[in-house]
């Protein structure tokens, strides 16, 4: 009876286990840009579904029964035009034959020799990406471990697991207990890849080994330190125990710092709710912190009865920036319909005075005329004056500026005879 118990609980233990994972048929990789072979597809394909089974957290479908299920669905003589319809309404019909949860769709789309993984885990039942993932990698048909790294980042997003675990588990021996204990041999040398997560130098012991990842290199067995320096990336430094040949893949990091954004007023109070905005894209409100990079170190900032104002970070890898930047008060011309007044009546005043001085000179310079013209300079001076006055006036009125009150923001503020109004920041 109690053997019997014990293969109960056994059976449920397991029976538990399985319901917890969900099931994926992962579907062939769509290569958009058409420069990447089948067969490397294919083994691209079978990568994806073992690094997605080593997760844990999936039953992966195998690719045989994924095979048969198709010609069985199809019929063989559509096999071929199914392959190369890759449209989640017909890859959705496959999976609910092989009676899965979720079909893992991938695409690699490439400018010139710099490529793109991306994969989106489709839910069967509500017909929607549950989860997702992309990564940059640079195709090379003679070295193809940035695709791999690729691979490895993208399971990585989709399983939900820390960057670079995949990687680790396949290349630090620190990460691995079964290694922690291996004995280098100091007079072997091993053939080592190096790869990143973006084109890095690649530097052990001090010493540059390679101009651009990834590169192949030989490094002496023991322990040394290795170092990746990228252009957009952040430094990377690692002490690795050699002991075989393999592949080392860094998951590196932008180049950045957070940046601390106080907004304040010339008196220096604080100022809230202040949009941070990085090439049009709002970052968030200030006060608060930011992550900015040596390609967004430029900040724009936005407030509602504000000035913008744009502040240039200079960035330096790994520093906190403090920064209270002085956003002035935005103004408004309230004499603006004055001097829009001014500059047309003015204007027009001071074209009819110029034209009674025309006229005053013709009748001047006619020798038959006999006529009178003081009464026509008087005329054009005096229009001529008072036009440009009404000129200057319009500009004295359209250079006067009030600060624009920004709804309940500012209380109002108006001398005993009206004539002053000034605007004051509740804070």
């Amino acid at each position: 009876m109690k053997r019997v118990i014990a293969l109960v609980v056994i059976l449920m233990s397991f029976l538990t286990v399985f319901a917890a994972k969900s099931k994926v048929a992962v579907m062939d990789i769509h290569d958009r840009s058409g420069k990447i072979s089948d067969k490397i597809i294919e083994n691209a394909t079978e990568m994806i579904r073992g690094k997605l089974s080593s997760t844990g957290k999936f039953m992966v479908i195998d690719r045989s029964s994924q095979q048969k299920k198709m010609k069985t669905l199809i019929g063989n003589e559509k096999k071929e035009s199914y392959k190369q319809n890759y449209d989640k309404e017909s890859q959705i019909p496959l999976g609910r034959a092989l009676a899965a949860d979720s079909i893992l769709r991938s695409t690699i789309s490439c400018l010139g020799n710099d490529c793109m993984l991306s994969a989106e885990l489709v839910d069967i039942a509500k017909e929607v990406s549950t989860s997702g993932g992309t990564s940059k990698f640079t195709y090379d048909k003679t070295d193809l471990s940035s695709l791999i790294s690729a691979i490895e980042d993208v399971v990585e997003q989709i399983a939900e697991m820390n960057t670079g675990t995949l990687a680790q588990m396949n290349s630090f021996p620190e990460a691995n207990d079964q290694f922690s204990n291996v004995e280098a041999d100091l007079t072997s040398s091993y053939k080592i890849i190096f790869d990143a997560s973006e084109k890095s130098n690649v530097y052990v012991d001090g010493s540059r080994v390679c101009k651009s990842t990834p590169c192949e290199t030989m490094v002496q067995g023991g322990k040394h330190s290795v170092k990746m320096v990228g252009r957009n990336m952040a430094p990377m430094t690692e002490d690795i125990k050699f002991f075989r040949d393999e592949r080392i893949v860094f998951q590196m990091t932008e180049k950045g710092a957070m940046a601390t954004i106080n907004p304040v007023t010339e008196d220096g109070k604080p100022i809230t709710n202040v949009n941070v905005l990085s090439k049009g894209q709002l970052l968030g409100t200030a006060p608060g912190s930011f992550f900015v990079t040596p390609e967004n170190d430029r900040l724009l900032l936005q407030r509602e009865g504000f000035e913008e104002e744009t502040v240039k970070i200079r960035v330096k890898d790994g520093t906190e920036i403090n920064l209270s930047p002085v956003l002035e008060f935005d103004k408004y011309r309230p004499y603006k319909g004055g001097a829009i007044a001014g500059f047309v009546v003015g204007g027009l005043v001071l074209a009819g005075g110029l034209l009674s001085m025309v006229a005053a000179e013709v009748m001047d310079s006619d020798p038959f005329g006999g006529a009178d013209s003081s009464d026509a300079w008087l005329a054009g001076y005096t229009m001529a004056a008072i036009g440009g006055a009404g000129i200057v006036l319009g500009i004295v009125l359209v250079s006067i500026k009030r600060p624009v009150p920004a709804a309940e923001n500012f209380t109002v503020n108006v001398s005993p005879n009206g004539a002053k109004v000034s605007f004051k920041y509740n804070f």
